[in-house]
């Protein structure tokens, strides 16, 4: 009987150290896979990085932008105004010759 129990708890040391070493695969195997996840989600967090890098760097540009094109407008705009004002002035100081001539024309 004594026999019997022996090789019967060699048969379960068997076991248990087969079952032990699947633990271990699946330990080693759990281990790489967080490897792998840590490794992706750091790739990931350098792409959204350079994603939003990427995005801050346009909307400046676009603002720069937008910013040139007020002030050409605003440039533009003060130029037409100027132009207006010589043209208006110039109007009036030809309407002025032509009122001086008229009445020396009427005085004749």
């Amino acid at each position: 009987g004594l026999r019997t129990n022996t090789s019967g708890s060699l048969k379960e040391i068997g076991e248990l150290k087969a079952h032990n070493q699947e633990l271990e695969a699946k330990v080693c195997q759990l281990e790489s896979e967080k490897i792998r996840l840590e490794a992706q989600r750091d790739q990931d967090r350098d792409a959204f990085d350079r994603e939003r890098k990427r995005m801050e760097e346009q909307h400046a540009m676009l603002t720069e932008n937008h910013a040139t094109e007020l002030q050409n407008l605003e440039n533009e705009a003060k130029g037409y105004k100027a132009s207006k004002e010589e043209t208006e002035a110039m109007y009036k100081e030809m309407k002025a010759e032509l009122d001086s001539t008229s009445m020396e024309l009427q005085g004749l």
